[in-house]
């Protein structure tokens, strides 16, 4: 099977970035477009309970940082001649909004990684990629 377009949800944690080296490698073969979609769910604030509503520092903060993340993550995919873009979402729910733009853009194959969750945590929480896996129009492939 050929993936012509994968999304990779990455969240910066060693499991996201398993899943994206993963992606890579099947992307290589291919020259696939890869694409990184990070969400961006918000703040807790006691007065207002959850918010969508950053202060401009703050958003300039996770900016910063998602550009320097951005960076590292196309330094790699350009070794292996791909192409890569960012895209970030915003939503209270991270699978919702994975869901939502995978399934509208058409994507062959979405990447995440497992959170490494077992038991009562994962039944009690639930699971991005449980959710991802179950919903998604397209094949999904889960990293530990």
């Amino acid at each position: 099977m050929e993936f012509k377009k994968i999304l990779v949800a990455f969240d910066s944690s060693s499991y996201s970035n398993r899943a994206f080296k993963s992606a890579l490698e099947i992307a290589e073969p291919f020259t696939s477009k890869v694409t990184v979609a990070t969400v961006v769910t918000g703040i807790y604030q006691p007065s207002v309970g959850f918010t969508m509503k950053y202060s401009k520092e703050l958003l300039k903060k996770h900016t910063k940082i998602l550009n320097t993340v951005f960076a590292r993550l196309q330094s790699a995919a350009k070794k292996k001649n791909l192409i890569l873009s960012l895209k970030i979402l915003h939503d209270s729910s991270v699978s919702k909004a994975i869901l939502n733009y995978a399934n509208t853009q058409n994507y062959d194959l979405i990447v995440i990684g497992s959170h490494g969750r077992i038991g009562l945590n994962r039944a009690i929480l639930g699971s991005v990629a449980n959710d991802v896996a179950n919903k998604a129009k397209c094949p999904v492939m889960v990293v530990k």
